[in-house]
This record gives C-alpha cells, structure tokens and sequence, in this order.
C-alpha cells in the first residue's frame, strides 16, 4: 500500500558511478529535505563501490533512502524494479551523473502538498564542458507557458509552446499511480529508454502544472556519457529499438484527439535527436539494421518530422542501403564532426 507521507519518489540508475554518485545523492538527502521524499538508488550490478556509497547515504538518511541490488540489465530494468515498490504519489528519474538543485526540491516537495495533476514540469539547468576545458552554465525557462497554472493536457499542443525539448526525462514528474495504470516498462538490457518514460503515459495524462523551478542540473561532456558521440555511435541498435518501441504505441493507440496524437509525434520528433547522429557515425550499415532504419523512415516520413540531413535526402531519392552507407561516408569527408558530445 502507498504510504500517504511520501509524497515523492526520486529513483536513481546507478552504474559504477563511485566518482559521481556522492554528489547526486548528496543532493537529495540533505539535512533540510523533509522524509516525505524517498530516493531509491538501483544498483545495476557495479563493480566499483557505487554500493558501498549508497549504503553511506542510506546510514545517513534511513528515512529516505533505499537501495535495490541487482544483476546488470540496462537503465531501463532499473526504472522497472523501482517503480512497483515506489511509495511516492508523483515518481521521477535522476540520472547518478547529475543532481538536483537541493534548495529547489525542498520547494517542489512542499508545492506538491497543494496539487493534484498527473504531471508536473520543472526546470533545468545544463553544465557544459566542452573538449578544451571550458564551461558553460544555460538555464532553460519555458517562455511560451504561465508557471504555477493547470493545463489541460489533452488540449496543449507541447510543439506550439516550446522552442526545444523542455520537455524531457530531466522535466518530468508523473504521478506513481497513472505510470502504473499506463503499464509503464521500459525495454531492459538497452540504453536511452528515458525517450519511453516521456512518452508512453503522454496520451494518458489529463492535466499538467509547470513550475518555475530549476530542479534538475544536468550535466554533459562526460566521456562516459550516453549523449557522447562515441557512445550514440556504438549504440545505433538500442536507438532503433527505443524509436520503434514509440512508433509501435503510437500505431496502436488510436485517439479521436488530434493534438494528443501531435504530442506523441512530438517526442518521436525529440527521440531522433539521438538517432542522426548515431546514424552519422556508422561506417557500414547491416542489411537487417537498415530494414528497420527504412521502417522508421518511413513513419517520420509520413509525418513530417524527418531531418534535412543530405545523406537521408540521397536515400529519399533512391532507397537503397548501398546508396545510404555511401552518403554517409560522404557526409563524414564533407562535414567531418568530433566525437565528443550530442550538443557540439
């Protein structure tokens, strides 16, 4: 049974993170932070002392934190072991890598106690480090939205009131029970499932809140990162697999309500982000890779939502896997890219 106190739920993936771990849950489990939130740290089988840390903070913080250790299977599984046990009425996502602004959870918890909307959106703050060193800090307002005002999500068309993706894993907080009524599952033992946690209770949720605060610190240029370009590159398969998985509930939950469909779109439109460049960075595609490659092609196709890459224009206009490998080769001598992270 839900235990009414918690109001929150913050569930942290955790893969031998050892260096960065301290900080995140540092952020979370501050003295000031009241034990209406629960933070479950999954361990997803490290090798380093990733759990030995957990278990500090849990010392620490009794009432707050709880760990799960398991066997490795991917960020996806460890959204699925929290989420039946989480306690919270809203459930949320913090990537071991990052943190939350502490001054602003202890807000959002309190703002929490005077609502009752199927999702919540906060703020971010992106810390860049670029491949000489330098840094950079943006913060990244919705201008085009009343903070603090409930929307009806089925009548809010997200395209027409943003500029980017501020809407997104780092963004949003769902209430426990509608991600359960949804049947939320991510895909296990694949990476860059958040774009399922965004997307699948969308058409599901009735209304929406917006909060004027910088919650989430998200923080890019890690080598490690699954936003580095190496990784998008080696990953190619498990982006496939996520957009496929979108465009499958799509297809197969109709709705009489056009801007719930838009919105839909909206977070395929936002799931390709990582896709071109994964795609970019291919020197060879196999025959049953590009098969699905064309299957998703087709549907961005169909729906106005592809890029204007010139090797995807090439292959519009031939179709052909031979033709599509060669273009991006092309692509590679003609606009040669650093790996270094998805925003260079």
């Amino acid at each position: 049974m839900q235990n009414i106190n918690k109001l929150l739920t913050i569930v942290v993936p955790t893969y031998n993170m050892e260096e960065l771990l301290p900080q995140c849950l540092a952020s979370v489990t501050d003295e000031q932070i009241p034990s209406s939130l629960e933070v479950i740290v999954v361990n997803d089988g490290s090798t380093d002392k990733s759990l030995v840390i957990a278990q500090e903070f849990q010392k620490k913080r009794t009432d707050i934190v709880r760990i799960i250790d398991k066997r490795n299977g991917h960020y996806g599984s460890c959204i699925n072991a929290a989420l039946p046990i989480a306690r919270g009425k809203y459930f949320r996502i913090l990537d071991a890598d990052d943190k939350f602004c502490t001054d602003a959870l202890v807000d959002l918890l309190e703002r929490i106690k005077h609502i009752d909307v199927d999702l919540i959106i906060t703020l971010r703050t992106e810390h860049i480090t670029y491949a000489n060193g330098s840094k950079k800090i943006i913060r990244y307002p919705i201008n085009n939205i009343e903070y603090n005002k409930i929307y009806n999500m089925q009548g809010f068309d997200i395209h027409q009131h943003i500029h980017g993706d501020e809407f997104n894993m780092h963004s949003m907080t769902y209430k426990t029970q509608l991600l359960r009524d949804v049947g939320l599952k991510h895909i296990e033992g694949i990476c860059y499932t958040d774009f399922q946690y965004c997307f699948l209770p969308i058409d599901k949720a009735k209304d929406f809140i917006v909060f004027d605060l910088y919650l989430y610190q998200y923080y890019i240029g890690r080598s490690e990162s699954s936003t580095n370009c190496k990784a998008l590159a080696r990953n190619l398969i498990c982006i496939i697999k996520v957009i496929s998985s979108l465009i499958e509930h799509y297809n197969q939950t109709p709705s009489h309500n056009a801007i719930t469909k838009k919105n839909q779109l909206h977070f395929i439109q936002l799931s390709t982000k990582v896709l071109w460049p994964s795609i970019e960075y291919q020197t060879t595609i196999s025959k049953e890779t590009y098969n699905k490659l064309v299957e998703i092609f087709k549907f961005i196709m169909t729906h106005g939502i592809e890029r204007n890459k010139l090797y995807f224009r090439i292959w519009k206009a031939v179709k052909s896997r031979y033709v599509l490998i060669a273009a991006i080769r092309s692509h590679h001598i003609v606009r040669p890219r650093k790996y270094r992270f998805l925003y260079d």
